[in-house]
């Protein structure tokens, strides 16, 4: 057992201070490994918080983002929208569907970002497309999946295949958590159908991508309007990784120099919601997230 423990101390320091190659499937990667290691006895394990009160679980705080995944940023910064009570449960816990982040609320598990938000929307009686027509919902529903089921992917590809991003190709600890992660996400990538493609066609997936959200946000505070809604949340936890964690040739200042709009944004949601985001971060790994 003390073993084990040491096998999961490393691990988990290892895969915080290096934000280069963590990206939400290289966090399901590593989870995937830390459950294969110490399986035994491995149970979901519900933290019991506070009455109706959200729990959300979530990987350790990242070095430039308040997560080590995209999905992550736009759960919580959905739940600091909706104004909902929640508290974090930071570990590498996956939920019965193997994914992170999740959720539990007074004792009921719940698995995946936007099946734990319509849940609390219910819950809450929360909706912050409330002032959306069906038009203008069905318009956010095409972007959100846009945003979480290609830009992510593209995302994911510079990562960790790009044969350029020397970060990932020369790091040092632990060996055999490098050799499986990275295994382990090239198989989700070439399952998905992304790392099929060329390094240009990827960019030009990915650069397509942010031409049509830039275009969708037009000279407006947020991509629906005055006010930010659910796939705000989206938008801007993928943008997060673009924005602040990108240190490859390709995608490195992309946003910045090529999408001055949706950089400002970027910053304009992180200010509305995140007012302590310095708090939330490890400042490239180098001191502990105090919230």
């Amino acid at each position: 057992m003390q073993f084990v423990e040491q096998l999961k101390e490393t691990v988990t320091t290892w895969v915080s201070n290096h934000p280069y190659v963590t990206t939400g499937v290289v966090a399901v990667a590593t989870a995937h490994i830390l459950h294969r290691l110490t399986k035994r006895g491995n149970k979901l394990g519900i933290v019991e918080g506070p009455p109706n009160t959200v729990v959300l679980y979530q990987l350790p705080r990242g070095p430039y983002t308040p997560s080590l995944t995209p999905f992550a940023v736009k759960l919580e910064t959905y739940l600091r929208l909706a104004k909902i009570p929640y508290q974090n449960e930071f570990s590498f816990k996956r939920s019965s569907k193997g994914k992170i982040p999740w959720i539990s609320y007074n004792g009921q598990a719940v698995a995946d970002s936007q099946i734990s938000m319509e849940l609390l929307n219910s819950k809450f009686g929360v909706d912050l497309n409330k002032s959306l027509t069906d038009v203008e919902k069905a318009q956010a529903h095409a972007f959100r999946m846009m945003v979480e089921e290609s830009f992510y992917w593209c995302m994911a590809y510079f990562r960790w295949v790009y044969e350029k991003y020397a970060h990932c190709l020369t790091l040092t600890g632990p060996k055999f958590v490098l050799y499986f992660m990275r295994r382990k996400v090239k198989q989700h990538l070439y399952a998905q159908g992304i790392s099929r493609h060329s390094t240009e066609e990827i960019k030009k997936k990915l650069i397509q991508d942010l031409q049509a959200l830039s275009a969708q946000l037009g000279d407006k505070k947020f991509l629906m309007g005055d006010n930010p809604t659910e796939v705000d949340c989206s938008a801007f936890g993928m943008l997060t990784w673009l924005v602040f964690s990108s240190h490859d040739d390709i995608t490195m200042g992309m946003v910045k120099e090529r999408f001055p709009s949706l950089y400002r944004y970027t910053m304009r949601m992180k200010e509305t919601v995140w007012p302590d985001w310095d708090e939330c971060i490890t400042k490239g790994a180098t001191v502990k997230a105090t919230k």
